[in-house]
């Protein structure tokens, strides 16, 4: 693949070189980036196409019993983003294409006196992203040699650590001993904060090539602008729709 493409290209050439793919959403609370939302929908039908027939997604509540899925059917919850309709086309796209979905985000549950701010500290953050990389390899388990579309959260997928923070895309590989195609949509979302005149200028720069796949366009970050070098992914999204709602 040389320079931008289509989602379905960057997605079949990803699950070409990968039996896992994750990709991002991007939100900030209740609030998302609808976007993102509508490609990930484009994402599985042509995962479909490469064969794939399973989607494990962060925002899924586990099945009764301790079981990650399968899940065939919309799970029924009052609020939140599954009650979300971009959301639930995106469900209701690979349900209807006869996948099933799985669940595989940490299981939280406080105890009873447990001081609520011991859950926004780096240590809990931490143990949650390598619950969810634990929990992938048992969805992995479940049908071994299948392919798998996982749908995570803001930068979850990460390749590279930040800080003290290890993204769940960082223990992964270790622990599953699969290097996964990581495809990240948050490099042009206005989440109201920081300056986004470099963005302006990314997007000025790529007018050209956003128009000629309808505004939305992918690239593998070998081959990106320098302006994304170092990007924790191995290919990113750009969009000319960015907005939060």
């Amino acid at each position: 693949m040389d320079g931008w493409c289509s989602v379905e290209e960057l997605t079949q050439w990803g699950f070409a070189h990968a039996p896992v793919l994750m990709a991002n959403e991007a939100h900030d609370g209740l609030k998302r980036c609808v976007r993102t939302r509508v490609v990930g929908t484009r994402m599985v039908r042509a995962a479909h196409q490469a064969g794939v027939r399973r989607l494990a997604m962060e925002a899924l509540p586990w099945r009764p019993g301790d079981e990650p899925g399968p899940i065939r059917e919309i799970p029924q919850v009052g609020g939140g983003y599954l009650d979300q309709p971009d959301m639930r086309a995106l469900m209701t796209t690979a349900l209807d294409l006869g996948w099933t979905l799985w669940a595989y985000d940490a299981v939280i549950a406080a105890k009873p006196g447990q001081d609520p701010a011991e859950f926004l500290t780096i240590e809990f953050t931490n143990w949650r992203e390598r619950e969810q990389a634990q929990n992938l390899c048992r969805v992995l388990a479940e049908a071994p040699g299948e392919p798998l579309l996982v749908w995570s959260g803001n930068s979850h997928a990460a390749t590279e650590p930040a800080e003290d923070w290890i993204p769940m895309g960082c223990h992964f590989p270790g622990l599953s001993g699969i290097d996964p195609f990581v495809i990240d949509q948050t490099v042009s979302v206005d989440f109201g904060h920081g300056s986004r005149d470099w963005v302006r200028e990314l997007l000025d720069s790529l007018s050209d090539a956003l128009a000629a796949h309808d505004g939305t366009a992918g690239i593998l970050c070998e081959q990106a602008p320098e302006s994304l070098a170092g990007w924790p992914a191995d290919a990113v999204i750009v969009s000319t729709d960015n907005e939060l709602s």
